[in-house]
């Protein structure tokens, strides 16, 4: 399981869960990641105008995405 499959709130072992921890449903650490990006990127260009031809939906979850996959390789590369 790679870091970006992993669960973003995993459970404590000793709590009973409906099968083994290969089986985690919801939200990833990715996804959890490219929230937290997204609504740092809304705050900041929520009062901006943009070009009429401009995708601002499409191009900032893209732009999480992005932030969150580098989150996950300076995970790799923590001491």
């Amino acid at each position: 399981m790679s870091d970006s499959d992993k669960p973003a709130f995993p459970q404590h072992p000793g709590i009973q869960c409906d099968g083994p921890p290969t089986d985690w449903h919801g939200m990833t650490l990715r996804d959890w990641f490219a929230g937290q990006a997204m609504a740092a990127i809304i705050a900041k260009i929520q009062f901006q105008e943009f070009p009429a031809d401009w995708l601002p939906y499409e191009k900032t979850a893209i732009g999480a995405y992005d932030y969150a996959d580098a989150m996950l390789e300076a995970r790799k590369a923590k001491p």
